[in-house]
């Protein structure tokens, strides 16, 4: 169990550093860039039997080879972290009971783990463990029984059983969590500005949450479309700012009344032509209404835009898809790495990604973004990476890369435009990526995206 705790804390600082593939990726595989003994990784903690040690706990572990035995405290690890069939692109992992285990992520379960080893004792075994670290789960996330029964169900998956005594997970509050993209912005007075209410389903089932927001001080007011949803659910917040508005700062408070509990996200809003700042602002962390195929136009058979975590890929030392440039989303053509770097890449056409409306005030006005994209030498100029500006009438082109037959490796660039020409108007980003030739290795992505006020 101590070999364990340093594979853990290993793979830990691994997502905590999240470094390229042209370093040390975030993973759950030991050593395999050490290549200590000359056959890759020394331990694989979503499948340990795929290097010869145990997947389950038996009555033999305690006997077992240390390194071996790291086995199934490892197993319990990624299925507590990500479950036994990922939707993030990680590998799937086996049960040792046949069961489906659903991750809680491995933020969370990383703090769970330290909450059992806080409470380790000198007689420390997995039966143990098991209860300490459903105590830490109760401890840490009062109110939720999703994080205890993942605990519960990782150590059952890997033959740990259920002890005499230990907790129960209870019964689970109704809960949600809501916030605000961008969660500031500005407008003219006769103007308006828009943003997303996200909400997620934290706790318990979902529930029906009604949507309203006021204004401190008054003048501005809201609108939602729709302005009842249910948790899980997003709607778009419209603010007027009527007529004869003071120039200055406004904080809505949005007010997300659910059937079981209210939530309360603000807004900040600049009125008035002397007022720079963020006019929008999205680090793709989560879902803001970008639109993918918007005109219904797109002919790619695979790697599609989405928004996700991608997952790093390279080929013969190439980097082709990269981590986000910050946090961990972004928009990528096919997020997940696959089998090999070709899986999940750009195939088959065209594919399109837009924006949700961005009203713009008067002014000097900049967009920034950061860009990559990346190409093998069966690429050509028929592959491409292009972002415009859609208005009402018109667009202009921001950004235009093409490909060539020659390895160009993924990094993140950073390309700004003078929007000043759209001034007053209400305008849509829209990116477009293509493998348009013969088929070619081909991949892009799109990361914190801003539109600022001079």
């Amino acid at each position: 169990m101590n070999e364990s705790a340093g594979d853990i804390f290993g793979a830990l600082t691994e997502h905590y550093m999240n470094e390229p593939s042209t370093l040390d990726p975030p993973d759950y595989l030991v050593g395999e860039e050490v290549d200590l003994v000359g056959q890759g990784p020394i331990r694989n903690m979503y499948n340990p039997s795929a290097l010869g040690d145990p997947n389950c706990y038996s009555s033999s572990i305690p006997s077992t080879e240390v390194h071996a035995a790291a086995g199934p405290q490892n197993h319990w690890f990624y299925l507590l972290a990500e479950g036994s069939n990922p939707s993030n692109g990680n590998p799937t992992s086996p049960t040792c009971n046949s069961s489906t285990v659903t991750g809680i992520g491995i933020q969370k379960a990383g703090q769970i783990f330290m909450g059992g080893l806080n409470r380790k004792v000198t007689s420390w075994s997995h039966a143990r463990a098991r209860v300490e670290t459903i105590n830490a789960a109760l401890q840490l996330f009062p109110g939720s029984a999703t994080e205890c029964n993942a605990v519960k169900a990782a150590w059952s998956a890997i033959n740990v059983p259920a002890q005499s005594g230990e907790a129960s997970c209870g019964t689970q509050q109704n809960d949600f969590s809501v916030t605000l993209s961008p969660g500031s912005g500005s407008a003219q007075a006769g103007g308006t500005a828009t943003a997303t209410v996200a909400t997620q389903t934290t706790g318990g089932t979902a529930q029906q949450v009604s949507l309203s927001a006021t204004s401190s001080p008054s003048g501005p007011t809201a609108s939602f479309s729709p302005a009842t949803i249910t948790s899980g659910q997003s709607s778009t917040m419209t603010v007027t700012v009527p007529a004869g508005t003071a120039d200055g700062t406004y904080k809505l408070t949005v007010l997300a009344d659910g059937a079981s509990v209210d939530r309360t996200a603000t807004y900040t809003l600049t009125v008035g032509q002397g007022q720079p700042g963020t006019v929008y602002s999205d680090d793709l962390e989560s879902g803001t209404g970008w639109t993918t195929n918007p005109n219904g136009t797109d002919t790619a058979t695979a790697g599609r835009w989405e928004r996700g975590t991608p997952q790093p890929t390279s080929y013969s030392g190439t980097s082709l898809q990269l981590a986000a440039a910050g946090g961990s989303g972004a928009l990528v053509t096919g997020a997940a790495a696959g089998t090999d770097a070709g899986t999940y890449d750009l195939d088959g056409g065209v594919s399109s990604v837009q924006s949700p409306a961005i009203s713009l005030p008067s002014g000097t006005l900049s967009l920034k973004f950061s860009w990559n994209f990346a190409y093998l030498n069966n690429s050509s100029t028929d592959d491409y990476l292009r972002v415009r500006v859609v208005g009402a009438n018109g667009s202009s082109t921001v950004l235009n890369q093409s490909g060539a037959a020659a390895n160009k490796a993924g990094t993140w660039q950073t390309a700004t435009y003078d929007l000043s020409a759209y001034a007053g108007q209400s305008v849509r980003i829209l990116v477009e990526a293509a493998d348009n030739g013969t088929a070619s290795l081909v991949e892009a992505g799109i990361d914190n995206v801003s539109v600022t006020k001079a």
